[in-house]
């Protein structure tokens, strides 16, 4: 299975245009739909971008509230929940897991906030057994 890839989803998107600039602090990202327009700031590293792009894309498909895009994104970019777990057991911290999972640790953070309760019991019970690996 491919890995979640928003770069894709960004090329389909032939009448938007991608561009990078020094933005306010703490702003990672903007859209101008009237410009149709995706901001990126400069500077990020490949997962941030990834993650910030994703959470571009949920805007420019019409969803306006932050939490909304955060949550679709982390769902989007973290679909395999068998992979989540296999890297959460293994790593010794959070941002060790978000690079194997590659992606930024908000964007995890943000995927574990939002479990479905038979997801949060699989994690809990693979969280329960530790590091497999042979």
């Amino acid at each position: 299975m491919l890995p979640p890839h928003p770069w894709r989803r960004l090329r389909a998107l032939t009448n938007w245009t991608l561009r990078f600039a020094v933005l306010p602090t703490g702003t990672l990202g903007l859209t101008d739909h009237h410009a149709r327009t995706i901001t990126l700031a400069a500077g990020m590293g490949q997962a941030e971008r990834r993650c910030t792009l994703a959470h571009e894309l949920e805007h420019v498909a019409g969803h306006q509230r932050e939490d909304v895009c955060d949550r679709n994104a982390a769902r989007s970019l973290l679909p395999d929940l068998h992979r989540i777990g296999e890297a959460l057991a293994w790593a010794h911290h959070i941002t060790e897991a978000a690079d194997e999972l590659f992606v930024d640790v908000p964007t995890l953070r943000v995927r574990l906030e939002c479990l479905h309760p038979a997801e949060r019991h699989y994690l809990r019970r693979r969280l329960e057994q530790g590091d497999t690996r042979p």
